[in-house]
């Protein structure tokens, strides 16, 4: 009994063994299915990314090779400021002959008369310029001051229309705050110098600029703060937190062109030994030199405009009517105006 239970006990055991050595390799012959499974997987997979990435790269250079720059057929006999809308992020170009836009890399015609805009100033919703009436227009010469608040298919006339044209002009963005340089006296200012209006033209304020040294070349007015009011003249740049009633040297470098970012930062073309792109912080002092395009000649900046639901776009033109954008902040520039007429990237 014993040896028969000695037997089966060995027997049992040996079934077991074998059993259990059955399992594992059917185990191990499942986890090597398993394993090439999954490798076939991973391979398929990696061969799926890479197919991807190639079809990326190759739809990459089709868009690159489809977008080509090419001469546009607008041509800006002038350029009298930079405006940014601020829903479309649309470039307007004020012209010696109408409104001119850039947007989603193409040129067109605003819509509206032709206008001589000079003295423009984009705000949220439209607008201000100063000027002269297009060939066939029914307004009167010259606009005084005036508003927008279609893109240029309506005007309302301000003040002093038919009296004054205002060439150096800028508009608080947020705040309306309107800063002018008057030429000389007219029938609202007593006296030549920079004047302010904080209600649409209602009243107006004479500036003592006290502090502000050189030929005025331009003005720019902070966003929110209706006090705050920057100049740029052949001697720098100056600010005034005081309605332009006195001002303050920021900058020793003959300067023609500041304007406030959406955020408040002072940007400021500048005249050194070579042209110069440069920005502010008003509050701390910080200053940030940007690498431009070279410029050459005579070629100085002349105006600056940002995006303003993208601080990273940021536009300038030059005397030449030269206009150079960049997408990331100053890093890269493309020029999409060479000596007036526009290039279109299609």
């Amino acid at each position: 009994m014993r040896k028969i239970s000695k037997a089966l006990l060995i027997g049992v055991t040996t079934m077991s063994l074998a059993a259990c050595t059955e399992t594992e390799e059917a185990v191990q012959t499942e986890e090597v299915a398993a394993e090439e499974e999954n490798e076939n997987e991973v391979t398929e997979e990696v061969e799926e990314a890479e197919a991807e990435t190639e079809e990326v790269q190759e739809s990459a250079e089709v868009a690159a090779e489809q977008v080509t720059p090419e001469e546009s057929e607008i041509e800006l006999t002038h350029i009298h400021g930079l405006g940014i809308t601020e829903e479309e992020g649309a470039l307007y170009v004020p012209s010696h002959h109408g409104l001119m836009v850039f947007k989603e890399g193409v040129w067109s015609a605003a819509e509206g008369e032709t206008h001589d805009y000079m003295g423009f100033a984009m705000v949220d919703n439209g607008f201000y310029t100063s000027g002269h009436p297009g060939e066939g227009s029914e307004l009167a010469n010259p606009f005084g001051v005036s508003r927008s608040t279609d893109m240029g298919q309506t005007l309302e006339m301000l003040d002093l229309y038919k009296e004054i044209d205002f060439h150096v002009m800028d508009v608080g963005y947020d705040s309306h705050a309107i800063y002018v340089v008057n030429p000389q006296p007219n029938s609202r200012m007593d006296q030549a110098g920079i004047h302010y209006s904080i209600d649409d033209a209602e009243t107006w304020t004479y500036s003592a600029a006290e502090g502000l040294e050189g030929q005025l070349m331009s003005i720019g007015v902070h966003p929110a703060d209706e006090a705050v009011v920057a100049a740029g003249t052949d001697q720098g740049v100056f600010v005034s937190e005081d309605y332009g009633q006195s001002f303050e040297a920021i900058s020793d470098v003959p300067t023609t062109a500041v304007t406030f970012s959406p955020e408040g930062t002072l940007f400021t073309g500048g005249v050194t030994n070579a042209f110069t792109l440069t920005a502010f912080d008003i509050t701390t002092g910080e200053q940030t030199d940007f690498a431009i395009p070279e410029l050459s000649g005579q070629n100085a900046i002349g105006y600056i405009a940002i995006n303003p639901q993208n601080e990273q776009e940021i536009y300038f033109s030059t005397f030449e009517k030269d206009i150079y954008l960049s997408e990331d902040g100053g890093e890269t520039w493309t020029q999409i105006a060479d000596k007036g007429i526009g290039i279109d990237f299609r």
